[in-house]
C-alpha cells in the first residue's frame, strides 16, 4: 500500500481556548511544530483558517496549506476540503493540530497496521479508548467523504461496514489535545 497522506485539521475556532493554540509556542514550540517533527517527510496536507495560511507555511514549509473559510463546518467539513487534493488510491491519516505529544513512533506503529484487508487503524488505550492518528484505506474513502458537518470523524472510524484495526499505545502521544485553557497550563515535555 502507498504511504497514507496526513491531513492535520488546525482549522478550528478555539472558542475554548481564546487564542490560536496550534500556532502559538508552548514551551521552545508550537503544537504545530511539534507535529510537523513528528511527522517528518511524510506527505502532509494541513487545514488552516485564513488568518493562518502564512504561519502554517512557516512552521511546515513543506506541507500543502488548505485554507478552511467556514471553520463552524467543524472537522468533517475541513477533511474534505484535503481530501479533494489526494488522489482516490492513496491511504490517508488524520491528526489533530492540537496534540503536542504526538511522536514519530506513534505515526509509524499505526502505519504498519494499515495493510491487508484493514480499512481503518489507530490506536488505542487500556480502557479501549481511540486516538490519533486514525488512517484510512483508499476503501473507506467513501464513508469519510460522505460524514456530514461537525467533528463525526468517529462515525467514519467505527463504521461497521469498515474492517478494523488497532493497537495499545501506552503514552499520552495518541490522545493528548489541548482543548481548555487547563489543558495548556498542564502540559509539559516530561
Amino acid at each position: 500500500m502507498k504511504s497514507p497522506v496526513y491531513v492535520v485539521l488546525a482549522a478550528g475556532e478555539s472558542r475554548r481556548m481564546g487564542f490560536d493554540k496550534t500556532v502559538t509556542p508552548l514551551g521552545l514550540r508550537s503544537p504545530l511544530a511539534r507535529l510537523a517533527e513528528a511527522l517528518g517527510q511524510r506527505r502532509v496536507m494541513i487545514v488552516v483558517p485564513p488568518n493562518l495560511s502564512d504561519e502554517a507555511t512557516r512552521i511546515a514549509p513543506s506541507a500543502r496549506i488548505v485554507i478552511n473559510r467556514e471553520q463552524a463546518r467543524g472537522m468533517a467539513h475541513s477533511l474534505h476540503l484535503a481530501l479533494s487534493s489526494i488522489e482516490r488510491e492513496s491511504p490517508f491519516g488524520v491528526l489533530l493540530g492540537d496534540m503536542p505529544s504526538m511522536t514519530a513512533a506513534t505515526i509509524e506503529r499505526t502505519e504498519t497496521m494499515l495493510c491487508g484487508d484493514v480499512d481503518v487503524a489507530f490506536p488505542v488505550d487500556s480502557a479501549g479508548t481511540a486516538g490519533h492518528p486514525v488512517l484510512f484505506s483508499p476503501r473507506a474513502r467513501p464513508i469519510v467523504e460522505a460524514l456530514p458537518d461537525g467533528d463525526t470523524l468517529r462515525i467514519a472510524r467505527d463504521d461497521a461496514s469498515l474492517q478494523r484495526a488497532s493497537w495499545r499505545c501506552c503514552d499520552r502521544s495518541a490522545f493528548l489535545d489541548l482543548d481548555v485553557p487547563s489543558d495548556w497550563r498542564a502540559f509539559s515535555d516530561a
